[in-house]
């Protein structure tokens, strides 16, 4: 959606389409990580470094505890990344691209002074109910029928492009001696970002591999957009 908005691709059906295709791509593709642990005739392929914990350590607050001011505190910082990036975008006379300034400011932010912003009570729990919000969005405008209709050959590349990655990163994985529950979570990052990897995680119990899900799917959104726009560029 970052990348249709910055290449100010404006094909109501076919982005619908392409996102309802993706949708059910990525749905199977869900169903088929969370089924490959559980296979022992592949995991006796890899190695085994990733045990199960019991789940407490993920649901535990750990942190202060969240309060009006620490919740107004992460949600003012996130509303003035996003007014400084479209503010950015309009100097430059690119407005179509300002989700990529926003994805870069608040990645710079977060690393000059991440004690600072890792103090903020909140920022993970509002994070994760507006991406709730975005999923339900997205979803809302998903329709089989319009998959059907305009973007079946989408939802073949999808399925290809996620069979072809499956493929390389097993293998690449066990020669480079990873862990099964690595690669799943590894793909989940790359392929659904660090929501839908982070839960995986926590539903399968695998607690030491939460926060590297979240920190690569993060990565991920911050760097794979500038390439998928620079890509669109470079196709027209």
């Amino acid at each position: 959606m970052a990348a249709a908005e910055a290449l100010e691709l404006r094909s109501g059906d076919v982005l619908a389409a392409g996102v309802a295709a993706d949708n059910l791509a990525m749905a199977l593709y869900f169903l088929v990580l969370f089924a490959l642990p559980s296979m022992p005739w592949l995991r006796r392929r890899f190695v085994e470094r990733v045990s199960e914990g019991t789940g407490d350590s993920v649901s535990t607050a750990t942190g202060p505890p969240i309060g009006a001011r620490s919740l107004a505190t992460a949600l003012a910082v996130a509303a003035t990344m996003c007014a400084a990036g479209y503010g950015v975008a309009g100097l430059f006379g690119i407005p179509s691209s300002g989700i990529l300034f926003v994805t870069a400011l608040t990645v710079t932010l977060a690393t000059l002074f991440p004690d600072r912003l890792g103090s903020v009570a909140g920022a993970h729990e509002a994070g994760v109910v507006l991406m709730q919000v975005f999923f339900a969005v997205i979803g809302a405008s998903a329709s089989v029928g319009l998959v059907l209709r305009h973007g079946s050959m989408l939802f073949v590349f999808a399925v290809a492009i996620l069979t072809v990655h499956l493929a390389v990163i097993l293998i690449a994985g066990r020669l480079l001696r990873l862990d099964l529950a690595e690669i799943v979570i590894a793909s989940n990052a790359n392929m659904g970002g660090p929501t839908s990897a982070a839960a995986m995680a926590v539903a399968r119990r695998w607690d030491t591999l939460v926060i590297p899900a979240i920190l690569c799917g993060t990565l991920g959104y911050a760097t794979a957009t500038f390439v998928g726009v620079a890509v669109g560029h470079w196709l027209r």
